[in-house]
């Protein structure tokens, strides 16, 4: 049970990476005619990228099954590094094989436009690399100046143009589309997915819960609560440390889905809480929405509580930095007879948001201790104090405080098996 999660990982790159290219590969290499047998591989590159791009882009999509198994931040990271290595091929793939005409000309256009977006991907939506990389941190806020967060969500999606593009490129090579099994594999490839996909947006457009605004308020400078209640229609499964997508579709500025922690959810009045920091523009422009407003929801999202299920009946150690107390809270208060030690700091005492709310809380619940301070603590010192069995650790919050725990943990004796983070950063 405790090596689930990395068995699984393993089994997703396993599939991705050898499964689903390997019918294109086979009946390929079978029915490349003997003239072209020197340019083999390099069409055999050329349908394995194909084959990764179009698993990126179901990534994309965020299926709520696969985040359940390995994590939300887990498929992000795949979708990165699997974009990347396509790339690589594609770039293998052109080098080695030659080609005139349209086409040479959509066979290019596509592979400049997947070079442009991984640039751009880089920068902004790739948060494992800007949270490492102080000088493409700095680069991404300069030019977030330009490209809102709309704007950059769209930009992403000119990815799909480039998929077409290989589609047709493929579709003009009369020695290619001759090999029946391959080019109807390929078909059945690109048909599977794009279905899945357009459904996908169809229904992140038409089918997603939708909740009412009912009420807001501001806990601290430029951070706020809001309150939001479905219609009895509606139902949406929640875990607690889950996060959801929302959006606002009667405002222009806020129609793309963006992340925020649950703070509480009551399934009697159905309501559902979120905690909300304005941290960019998407953030800084819902606070703004009046109550009353409608706010489509998608998710919930998260592993925390999979992640205690798995591991039975361990205490627990909660460590939280700024707003990734949120999930946490969400977490004490649903397990309110488990031992569990939180660890709660802020840069600013300002930010400690929950300060008070925690400490009434741990007056009721002796079960809970609490260490809340502002300015981070030294997680070397306090790993050596904490339980090295039947304890589990859950992280939540920026990336330098969940990585320096991680590696304190570690260092303690700590299994990996028993540390979890939840890295939100896209």
């Amino acid at each position: 049970m405790l090596k689930k999660i990395p068995y699984i990982q393993g089994l997703v790159w396993g599939t991705i990476l050898f499964v689903l290219p390997l019918p294109l590969i086979q009946t390929l290499a079978i029915g490349v005619p003997t003239i072209y047998q020197s340019e083999s591989f390099a069409f055999q590159l050329g349908s394995v990228a194909y084959v990764w791009f179009l698993v990126a882009i179901y990534l994309s999509t965020r299926p709520k099954w696969l985040d359940r198994l390995i994590g939300l931040p887990s498929i992000y990271m795949i979708h990165g590094i699997l974009s990347l290595v396509a790339i690589l091929l594609a770039y293998l793939h052109k080098s080695l094989s030659s080609s005139n005409g349209l086409i040479k000309l959509t066979g290019d256009w596509a592979f400049n436009i997947f070079i442009a977006i991984m640039l751009y991907s880089l920068v902004f939506m790739a948060g494992w690399l800007t949270t490492r990389l102080p000088i493409i941190n700095k680069i991404k806020k300069w030019l977030e100046k330009v490209f809102k967060h709309e704007i950059s969500v769209w930009l992403h999606r000119v990815n799909l143009i480039a998929v077409i593009l290989v589609f047709i490129h493929v579709q003009l090579i009369s020695y290619i589309t001759a090999i029946k099994p391959y080019i109807t594999l390929f078909d059945i490839y690109s048909l599977v997915f794009a279905t899945v996909y357009l459904y996908a947006k169809f229904k992140n457009s038409r089918l997603l819960p939708k909740a009412k605004l009912i009420d807001k308020h501001e806990l601290a400078k430029n951070f706020y609560e809001f309150t939001i209640r479905f219609p009895r229609s509606q139902k949406i499964n929640v875990q607690a440390g889950d996060f959801v997508f929302i959006n606002a579709p009667d405002n222009k500025a806020l129609h793309e889905l963006h992340p925020f922690s649950i703070l509480d959810f009551q399934t009697e009045t159905r309501t559902l809480k979120l905690a909300i920091r304005g941290d960019g523009d998407f953030t800084r422009e819902i606070q703004q929405l009046p109550l009353g407003a409608w706010i489509q929801v998608d998710g919930s999202y998260g592993r925390f509580t999979t992640f205690i299920h798995d591991h039975g009946s361990k205490d627990l150690v909660l460590v939280a930095g700024g707003s990734g107390i949120v999930p946490m809270i969400s977490i004490i208060t649903s397990y309110p007879d488990r031992p569990i030690t939180l660890y709660y700091s802020a840069h600013r005492q300002a930010d400690l948001v929950y300060a008070n709310d925690l400490q009434q809380y741990a007056a009721a619940h002796p079960k809970l201790t609490l260490h809340i301070q502002t300015g981070r603590f030294n997680s070397d010192v306090e790993a050596k104090q904490l339980p090295q069995k039947q304890t589990i650790y859950l992280l939540s919050g920026p990336n330098q405080l969940g990585h320096a725990w991680q590696q304190s943990l570690k260092r303690n004796n700590i299994l990996p098996n028993d540390i979890y983070y939840e890295e939100f950063s896209w």
